[in-house]
């Protein structure tokens, strides 16, 4: 008797297995594919920082926001650039196949000599490549 029931639990866990190891969709999808039907743009939320913002050179530039889409969020960047360089300072990707939204925060300490303005850059895109962007100008003292 036990000898079965111990076959019939291997059985189901067997079974069990192979359902959740199982593709749903049964299909090659491809997460990179472009939906030509998607026509409407993500909205991308900077909470952090406001235009303008003035730091000291101790301080953490912090880049914070949400980007959302009516159907998937796909990839999107955060940049801070010095402008007096034109140097990439800070870079962070994102890419996503399912989500709906993307919370983003990035922090960057400068460390500055003179006065010295940065632009931090935003965007992303969805999979019907509809792209948004948002531009913030800051400065950071000595």
């Amino acid at each position: 008797m036990n000898r079965c029931l111990y076959m019939i639990a291997a059985a189901v866990s067997v079974s069990m297995v192979v359902l959740s190891c199982s593709k749903v969709g049964g299909g090659d999808e491809d997460p990179n594919a472009i939906d030509q039907s998607d026509k409407i743009f993500p909205v991308i939320t900077v909470s952090k920082p406001v235009a303008n913002q003035v730091y000291m050179s101790s301080d953490s530039i912090i880049v914070q926001g949400k980007t959302t889409d009516d159907r998937v969020v796909y990839k999107g960047k955060v940049l801070i650039t010095n402008d007096a360089t034109n140097a990439i300072v800070s870079e962070s990707y994102y890419e996503s196949h399912s989500l709906t939204a993307i919370d983003f925060r990035v922090a960057y300490k400068p460390a500055v000599a003179a006065p010295t303005d940065f632009t931090v850059f935003v965007e992303f895109q969805d999979h019907g490549l509809n792209t948004v962007s948002a531009s913030i100008k800051v400065k950071v003292n000595p």
